[in-house]
């Protein structure tokens, strides 16, 4: 694998974590560009079911249309910007304006605006919703807000061939457990591409793994952690982070993978689906219980994530060194947000 090395590395500004002015900026450089991970294909399996969600700040769902193919727009009404389906997933034979009940048909035309003059051809294609690129790799759905974008292939980097021999369409969704945090998507991430902190904030994790192997290797737009683990282990599988805001946990028996979805500078929330393979047989409860065990781990982790926020924003510490034993991962994913977003910062 390839990737930044950490020799002599820093981290990123402390103001790059706090500023309104920056989140701006990743907002349009990152979250605008790159195509994000939005849900399954499972939850749109019938003409006119969708899901709709809110990427930082842009409101988008998509739609499974008449013929069967997958539709995105913008939630917004050309009208006067009401909404045409609530977020979450859920199913509409007509996408009708919350606000004012302009109808919209699922390829995003005009179809009839109550009280109006008719719709003539020249204004109903002139009043069409805002269009999302809508694309779905191995099952799972992906959105672009760039309707100019690459297609989907090309922004996967290393992450196909990783999990080319995981037979993950098979894999049946079993639920989903979300957070919402008080501190930048990117502290999360951090948090995530290093194993530096596992002995001092994970003791039973870090009984179950030989910490002098621990190693986190960088690809293209991926990292990976690899550990041995000791005998009978829990924790036994492959951990990765796919930019800009995915991690995905794999199994013996199933996977998780995890949405990082910046509000604000200083909010985020975290989206864990949890799938497992129906040849494994595993009961409901033993499902409950591997996903519980990942959730457990990882709410460890955010009074840490909480503390480093406040000491971001309180003007005392600006940037410091990186492991280049241990935060090769941070060195990678602060160049990627440098050279999206920050320029030289």
């Amino acid at each position: 694998m390839t990737g930044t090395a950490a020799t002599e590395a820093r981290t990123l500004p402390a103001e790059a974590y706090t500023s309104p002015d920056v989140f701006r900026r990743e907002r349009a450089g990152i979250f605008g560009r790159e195509w994000l991970l939005v849900g399954h294909k499972s939850e749109i399996r019938n003409p006119g079911d969708y899901i709709a969600t809110e990427i930082t700040g842009w409101p988008i769902f998509v739609i499974r249309n008449r013929d069967g193919i997958l539709k995105g727009f913008h939630n917004v009404c050309r009208h006067r910007a009401g909404n045409l389906v609530d977020d979450g997933a859920g199913h509409c034979d007509q996408l009708r304006c919350r606000y004012h009940g302009w109808l919209y048909d699922h390829d995003g035309r005009l179809r009839r605006r109550p009280d109006f003059a008719e719709v003539d051809d020249a204004s109903a294609s002139g009043l069409a919703l805002f269009p999302v690129k809508t694309e779905i790799w191995r099952g799972f759905v992906f959105i672009n807000l760039d309707t100019k974008a690459s297609p989907l292939d090309a922004s996967l980097g290393g992450l196909p061939a990783l999990v080319g021999d995981l037979p993950i369409e098979r894999f049946v969704f079993h639920g989903r457990r979300s957070y919402d945090l008080d501190f930048n998507w990117k502290t999360y991430t951090d948090n995530y591409l290093e194993g530096y902190h596992i002995p001092y904030l994970h003791s039973s994790l870090a009984t179950e793994l030989d910490m002098s192997q621990y190693r986190v290797e960088n690809g293209d737009r991926i990292c990976v952690h690899r550990a041995a683990t000791r005998s009978g282990a829990v924790y036994q599988g492959l951990f990765m982070w796919r930019w800009p805001n995915n991690t995905i946990g794999v199994y013996g028996q199933g996977f998780n993978i995890c949405r990082i979805l910046p509000h604000s500078e200083s909010r985020l929330r975290l989206i864990f689906d949890f799938f497992f393979d129906p040849a494994a047989e595993l009961s409901g409860a033993e499902k409950d219980s591997k996903a519980k065990a990942t959730c457990d781990v990882v709410e460890e982790d955010f009074p840490m994530c909480a503390v480093v926020q406040r000491n971001y924003k309180a003007g005392v510490y600006d940037s410091g060194p990186l492991s280049p034993k241990h935060e090769t991962g941070l060195a990678y994913f602060h160049d990627l947000v440098r050279r999206a977003a920050l320029g030289n910062q």
